[in-house]
């Protein structure tokens, strides 16, 4: 039951008749029952208000960690990388004839990503042919053995990173790549005692398969300027083109396959570095 409120001893009987009365009739009941219905609805929005303001805090916060770890790139990487190689020359014209294992290592700094520059060392063997018209020999192949040591700049045709919330960032791209290098090959019986430098262009695709690891495909060829590849003197200036047409100057090819791990992760202090 309703109870009546309490009436001051000034008031007159007939107020405090009257709003007991009220109070306690079928009016009276259905006012109280709405004044607490209000108050347990009142209730329920402050709860439901705290509750929004506290997920709207926690998306913040991840939000703010998610753009902090996007902002903290690995700068480095190291690999492995091996597959085939081929030669062109004055030996022989066409591309992957008698193609020999390549193999090798690789550094690579990121300066965003989009350019970043590569040192590589590898190791490679050509293969070629010799029939009796050039030397008097039967016909046979012979081999040389190269170290080849390149830095290359390299341009990535997306920006290439981890997944994050920056749509504009894909973990696969296309790539090419352009440098300088040098070689060491066989001269006559001497290991590695003939000096050339070369041109080291190419394409290449990366991949960021998991976290901190990349497999990298690589198609390079390098153009030397010089012509002496082969440690064959029948074929050191055949068409006595040298010094006139670097086009005719040895080529070799490399088609491989690399696995590469990121270290040396960008430092938080660094205030107004930005990774675009």
């Amino acid at each position: 039951m309703t109870k009546c409120l309490h009436i001051s001893e000034k008031s007159s009987n007939f107020a405090g008749a009257f709003v007991c009365g009220v109070l306690r009739s079928p009016f009276g009941g259905r006012v109280e029952a709405v004044r607490r219905e209000y108050r347990a609805e009142k209730m329920m929005k402050g709860k439901n208000l705290r509750h929004r303001l506290i997920l709207v805090a926690a998306m913040l916060l991840l939000s703010v960690s998610a753009v902090r770890a996007e902002q903290l790139p690995y700068l480095c990487d190291f690999g492995l990388q091996g597959g085939i190689g081929y030669y062109i020359g004055d030996a022989q014209k066409h591309l992957f004839m008698y193609p020999r294992e390549v193999y090798g290592v690789q550094f690579r700094y990121k300066f965003n990503n989009r350019w970043s520059i590569q040192v590589k060392g590898q190791y490679q063997k050509i293969d070629f042919k010799v029939d009796s018209a050039v030397l008097v020999v039967a016909d046979q192949h012979l081999m040389n053995d190269m170290i080849n040591i390149d830095a290359v700049g390299e341009f990535n045709f997306f920006r290439y990173g981890e997944k994050s919330l920056d749509p504009r960032i894909k973990p696969v791209t296309p790539y090419i790549f352009l440098g300088l290098g040098m070689t060491f090959s066989n001269k006559g019986l001497n290991r590695f005692n003939e000096f050339a430098m070369y041109f080291p262009f190419g394409i290449g695709v990366k991949w960021r398969f998991a976290p901190r690891w990349q497999l990298i495909g690589s198609w390079q060829h390098n153009l030397y300027f010089g012509d002496r590849l082969e440690n064959v003197d029948e074929f050191g200036n055949t068409y006595d083109l040298n010094g006139s047409n670097i086009m005719n100057n040895d080529l070799t090819g490399q088609l491989t396959v690399g696995v590469v791990f990121e270290f040396a992760q960008q430092k938080s202090a660094c205030k107004t570095c930005r990774w675009n």
